[in-house]
């Protein structure tokens, strides 16, 4: 029987060929006409490392413990701006504060912009999406209301927010897969006139296991789930318990970041229509930062593809438990490399 493990195929004859000659060279007991790959196999992206880009607060501030889950866009006038949680080691209240940047690597922290206050938002709120248009910038934000959930605010300087009154947008649903929990955790892109939004649910249906479910919108208010769009498949490796997805677009291409449990790493699956997603393996993984700020972990991704490379700020946990974000980027062509990757299940004979 072939042992389990990662079929890692390539598209291009060039790259299998050099990963058949990798494993033969490492693995004695490999088949050589075969090509499993671990799911912690190196990364094929070259990241160039910038560390932290914004820090712990002071002693007493509301980020001294963590400046965790960074949302950043960047604005035609007004340079780069930046959302996340903070966190003080003085309550357990998870706010959302901001800052900005004029290039994505200094920043000046601006302050609080919204502190949990209602029934559904429970003690911590996370921003997860932020669009700008139309002069208003669009928030979307997960809560703990309902076994975690999604919720929407608007503002017209990003600072001053108002709530949706009919939030959350998106909520657990009885006798669906997502009957527990769904939206506490998200990702909104805009694709033509329509919004879409990937989330994280989880059901009595399947104890201990996550998924990545879809819905769309036409005002990112009233949203259709449109089922789920990737589950974990311990198969490959992979846990039961996906986490922490950013969304994003490099030239015609869907992109999903994201992490799992145990592996606090940031893994890949590219789509041509959103909808049908290929897994591409981990494309980041945690503790090469010196300094060991993310010894731990690095999830939460935001991503932001520029003219020729791709930028992405994350979180990163050190042995601590301290969170701060930290910058990396890698030139676009490199990082379409790993969309040539497939991980699937390896064939059972």
């Amino acid at each position: 029987m072939t042992r389990p493990g990662i079929v890692f195929i390539s598209l291009s004859g060039i790259a299998l060929f050099i990963a058949a000659a990798i494993l033969l060279i490492n693995s004695e007991t490999l088949n050589p006409q075969q090509t499993f790959f671990n799911i912690k196999d190196p990364s094929p992206v070259p990241w160039m490392l910038h560390g932290v880009v914004l820090d712990l607060g002071n002693k007493g501030d509301y980020d001294d413990k963590s400046v965790e889950s960074p949302i950043i866009i960047k604005h035609p006038d007004a340079g780069y701006i930046m959302w996340y949680r903070g966190q003080t080691y003085a309550d357990k209240t998870g706010r959302i504060m901001r800052a900005t940047s004029p290039d994505g690597m200094h920043w000046t922290k601006t302050g609080i912009v919204m502190i949990p206050g209602e029934d559904y938002e429970g003690d911590k709120i996370d921003p997860m999406s932020v669009i700008y248009e139309d002069n208003t910038y669009k928030l979307w934000y997960g809560a703990e209301g309902s076994g975690g959930c999604a919720c929407y605010a608007t503002s017209s300087d990003g600072i001053n927010w108002t709530r949706y009154p009919g939030n959350p947008v998106l909520r657990k649903t009885t006798g669906s897969w997502d009957n527990e929990g769904a939206g506490g955790q998200h990702t909104v892109i805009k694709a033509g006139n329509k919004y879409i939004m990937y989330y994280k649910g989880y059901g009595k249906s399947a104890p201990g296991w996550t998924f990545y479910g879809m819905a769309e919108s036409t005002d990112g208010t009233k949203w259709g789930k449109k089922g789920k769009i990737l589950s974990p498949d311990p198969r490959i490796g992979e846990t039961t318990i996906v986490r922490n997805l950013y969304a994003f677009k490099v030239n015609d291409y869907y992109c999903l970041m994201f992490t799992m449990s145990e592996y606090l790493n940031l893994f890949l699956a590219t789509s041509k229509n959103g909808r049908d997603w290929t897994k591409n393996g981990i494309v980041f993984f945690h503790g090469q930062t010196p300094g060991g700020c993310d010894e731990k972990w690095s999830t939460s991704p935001c991503v932001i593809p520029e003219a020729d490379r791709v930028r992405m700020w994350y979180e990163g946990g050190d042995i601590n438990g301290r969170v701060r974000t930290l910058y990396a980027e890698v030139y676009k062509d490199q990082f379409l490399k790993a969309f040539m990757n497939k991980v699937v299940p390896a064939p059972e004979n």
